[in-house]
């Protein structure tokens, strides 16, 4: 190896090595900085917003290693979020207003009627069906190892997709993460993709020590238990933990009911679900879902109560 070549690899191992580091550090000091907040701030309810708590494995290592009893995470956890807190502590602190419920979803965003979407769904010439069960029949595409394109309702705040703008898959495929990355994000083939559980089977598949509502917003991550890990190996990540959105009937009463009927075909009360996007914002409007359908490798697209199959539309 001559100096040149040894150089490169000297600063080859050192770029690679440093994210390791950091990540080895932040979750010592968020260790440090929550259990210190415990000990000083006389409550047991653990907040958290910003950029750094899209770490799932840092939000569980705050919440689970120390004794906090409730964690809340802004699923809007950005500069949007900040906003968002700024404007809750004015509301509630300086103007002395009544204090708002929990928040208990990101659907905050805008939706789409049905005669809007139709409208769109005519201007680019598609060939559609309308059906009045949309749940069960995305489930059923599904499991025949469809991806499916599932705009729905109001669009989530937040970077996260939950249910409502994400294009969903069958995590029992083993090849399925490679092909979602392949055929429609375009990115690396090993990058994670997230499970959407049924909030009453949460603790049947994974090892949850604490609940949290972080997990409905999909910002926690728990190991999944070894009898299922083979069962939903598209959304097992290397380390044997995932990612996971816990989907509750009274919040999301849709989606629930689509893993529901998912759960009846399959045994299995989980769907693969990542953001309806491919190098791009996540979709809002129904014109960016169709483009992004139309575009990508995506085989049907759910839009409210129209399913549009690609093979109709090439």
């Amino acid at each position: 190896m001559n100096r040149r070549q040894a150089l490169f690899q000297y600063h080859f191992t050192l770029e690679s090595r440093a994210p390791y580091s950091i990540i080895w550090y932040w979750k010592r000091l968020m260790l440090h900085m929550a259990k210190h907040l415990y000990d000083n701030a006389g409550s047991e309810n653990l907040c958290l917003a910003g950029g750094v708590t899209l770490n799932c494995v840092t939000n569980k290592i705050a919440f689970e290693e120390t004794p906090f009893v409730n964690l809340f995470v802004q699923p809007a956890a950005h500069d949007a979020g900040t906003a968002l807190g700024a404007a809750f502590f004015i509301w509630n602190h300086l103007l002395d207003n009544e204090q708002r419920q929990p928040m208990t979803h990101a659907y905050l965003g805008p939706s789409f009627t049905d005669a809007e979407i139709e409208a769109e769904l005519q201007a680019h010439g598609l060939s559609y069906k309308h059906t009045d069960q949309v749940e069960r029949e995305v489930a059923d595409l599904i499991s025949q190892n469809n991806i499916v394109g599932f705009f729905q309702g109001r669009m989530e705040i937040g970077p996260r997709a939950l249910g409502n703008r994400s294009l969903l898959a069958d995590p029992r495929h083993p090849d399925m993460r490679e092909i979602l990355n392949r055929k429609v994000k375009h990115r690396e083939y090993f990058r994670p993709l997230a499970p959407s559980i049924l909030y009453e089977q949460a603790k049947n598949w994974f090892h949850i020590e604490k609940e949290t509502s972080a997990a409905d917003f999909m910002l926690m991550a728990y190991p999944v238990k070894e009898s299922r890990k083979d069962k939903i190996p598209a959304v097992v990540h290397v380390d044997g933990t995932s990612r996971i959105q816990t989907v509750k009937k009274d919040t999301n009463p849709r989606y629930h009911k689509l893993i529901s009927e998912f759960y009846r075909i399959s045994g299995v009360p989980i769907v693969l679900n990542t953001s309806f996007n491919d190098s791009e914002p996540i979709v809002c409007t129904p014109k960016d879902a169709i483009n992004t359908f139309l575009k990508t490798g995506i085989d049907y697209l759910a839009l409210g109560d129209f399913i549009v199959d690609k093979a109709n539309n090439r």
